[in-house]
This record gives C-alpha cells, sequence and structure tokens, in this order.
C-alpha cells in the first residue's frame, strides 16, 4: 500500500491561516496599547504627572475623587500642671494623638470651570492623663464647596483662580477649666458649658495656584490663598496660606513606578491659632504609586508646628500621616 500524499494546497492553506491569527493577535495587542496610549493623562503638563498634596493644593481642573484617612502623634509634650488657683507647679511628658478622615469630588464644568465639594472631620485627644487633662479633647467635623477657573494656560504652566468656602463645627472638652470654674463658682449652667464647648466656624479663602512642568520628571506646584474664619465665639480672624512643593516621577528616571514630593506650607494670620485648624507651618514627603493610568495611592508624611488656642499649653510639634487615594476622570 503506498503512503498517502498530501495535497500540496494543506501546507498553504496552513501557514495563511497562522499568518492570519499572528496578525491578528498583533493588531489587538497594538490596538489596546495606542488605546491606553491615547487616554489623555489629566494631570500632566510637559509629559510630567503631578501628584496629590496634604498641604500644598493644585489648579487642576479635571473630574476626580480623593478620600484619604490618617493621624499622628505630638511627642514628649511638656505638658504643664497647675494647681485650682491657676498656677503651674509642675511639668510633666504627655502625648497628644490625632486623626482625620476627608473625601473631595470635583466636577469639571467646561474647560474654564471646576466645582469641587468634601467632608472632612479631624480631632485631638491626649494619650496620657497629664495630656488629657491639660490639654482636653478637640474635634471638628464639616464641609466645603470651592471652585477654580484656569486664567493662564502652556504646555508645561498652569496658574488657576480659586475660591473655597468651609463651614466647620467644632467641639470642645477642658476638664481643667470645668474643674477651676467648679471651685470658683460652683456646679452651674455657666460651669457645666465649659467642660463641652461648641463652635461653628466659617472659613473663606481665594488666590491663585500654580503648577510648571520644568522637566519631563520634575515639577513645581505653589499656590497663595489669604483669606479669613468667621466663629461664633472667637469672632473674625485673618488666615493666609502659602505652599510651594517639589515633586520628581523616578518612573521617568530610574524606571521605577513612584513619584516622590517634598512640600513646605505656613499660615499667618489671627486665625492660625485653634485647636483643630491645622499646623501653621508644615513639611511634607509624599510617595506615590504610579504606574495606574487614572489612579493614584501613596501617603504624605508631615511635621507640623500647631499652635493651640488659649496658650493652656506650648505649641505642639506633630508628626503625622495621610493615605491617600486619588482618582481621575
Amino acid at each position: 500500500m503506498s503512503p498517502m500524499r498530501t495535497h500540496p494546497l494543506v501546507p498553504v492553506l496552513a501557514f495563511a491561516v497562522l499568518s492570519a491569527t499572528t496578525a491578528s493577535a498583533q493588531a489587538s495587542t497594538q490596538s489596546g496599547q495606542s488605546a491606553a496610549q491615547s487616554t489623555p493623562c489629566h494631570r500632566c503638563l510637559n509629559g510630567f504627572r503631578f501628584v496629590p498634596s496634604s498641604v500644598v493644593d493644585e489648579p487642576f481642573t479635571n473630574t476626580s475623587f480623593e478620600n484619604a484617612t490618617g493621624g499622628g502623634i505630638a511627642l514628649n509634650l511638656q505638658v504643664p500642671v497647675r494647681n485650682l488657683a491657676g498656677d503651674t507647679i509642675s511639668t510633666l511628658n504627655g502625648n497628644i494623638g490625632f486623626f482625620l478622615l476627608d473625601f473631595e469630588y470635583q466636577k469639571s464644568i467646561t474647560k474654564w470651570l471646576a466645582l469641587r465639594a468634601g467632608v472632612t472631620g479631624i480631632g485631638r485627644l491626649g494619650t496620657s492623663l497629664e495630656a488629657l487633662v491639660a490639654s482636653g479633647i478637640s474635634a471638628a467635623m464639616g464641609g466645603y464647596i470651592g471652585a477654580t477657573v484656569p486664567v493662564w494656560s502652556k504646555p508645561n504652566f498652569l496658574i488657576s483662580a480659586v475660591a473655597d468656602l468651609k463651614n466647620n463645627k467644632q467641639w470642645d472638652v477642658d476638664p481643667y477649666s470645668f474643674a477651676k470654674d467648679v471651685v470658683d463658682s460652683g456646679y452651674n449652667d455657666t460651669t457645666k458649658a465649659v467642660l463641652l464647648s461648641s463652635e461653628r466656624v466659617n472659613r473663606w479663602s481665594f488666590g491663585l495656584r500654580g503648577a510648571w512642568a520644568v522637566k519631563p520628571w520634575m515639577g513645581l506646584t505653589a499656590n497663595i490663598e489669604p483669606g479669613g474664619a468667621d466663629g461664633e465665639v472667637s469672632g473674625n480672624k485673618s488666615l493666609s496660606t502659602f505652599g510651594a512643593l517639589a515633586g520628581f516621577d523616578l518612573h521617568k528616571l530610574w524606571d521605577v513606578p513612584i513619584s516622590t514630593t517634598l512640600a513646605y506650607r505656613v499660615r499667618t494670620g489671627s486665625g492660625k491659632s485653634g485647636n483643630i485648624s491645622g499646623g501653621y507651618r508644615s513639611a511634607q514627603l509624599g510617595v506615590y504609586y504610579n504606574a495606574l493610568r487614572e489612579v493614584l495611592i501613596g501617603g504624605d508624611f508631615f511635621y507640623s508646628t500647631i499652635r493651640v488656642q488659649g496658650g493652656s499649653i506650648p505649641d505642639l510639634d506633630a508628626i503625622q500621616f495621610r493615605l491617600v487615594t486619588h482618582i481621575d476622570f
């Protein structure tokens, strides 16, 4: 029996099918890469991708969502110990803990306008008995609205005008003042109000925020925002914010999918003091994972000096952190 002969068209057809399959796979891969590359980078100037910051805000107007949670502690705090006459009789070491939580959503209305809204919660608590008695407990919750309008734009440069209005309600527990007033005046409605007090504070600010992509791997941002605060008890106070930041994209330098930031912020005016108003001097180190096209995940670590209202304890030198998830749409 003679062996079966292969028809000459079979190898030709097999080669054609294999070639078509390979070409289709390559075309699909190239199409996916092209689609990924064509997705706009909403936070890029001149090829540099800017990342969020906890102390220096940005001028961009794209739609985005951001949530953060964090905390911190003031270590080796010198807590004054007083007698009921108000005299300092000793000084003890204590610690004060902080916590925070915030959410923000920004909507791009047009190319020249973005509106944003957010909610925040922040608190302070002595972690030892001495610190708790001397500094009490403070907490605040509130919300804010704001707008961003670009006023000058170039491929590597952006300046926007901004305005924000914030409304917070602050609660304070002051056991030392309560005990002193009870001894002086007895227990009544007035002294009871000293133990737990609350105040609603409205804050407003306006100014300019800018971003400059110096290199594809380096960018700078800055903000100048004068403003003020109006409290039911504390009255009208001025509060202005100035900040600057330098960011570096290590992915562009060494193919490491990490962005880092170094930032510094200063707050001036009579409103910079307050139990939970935040640090009037803050230095920040930020580290973010930047391999995802529209998502940034990372954290800010900052050292702040916080002035507590009333002068019962000295300025707090606090180490804090903030874990951030930022999504661009």
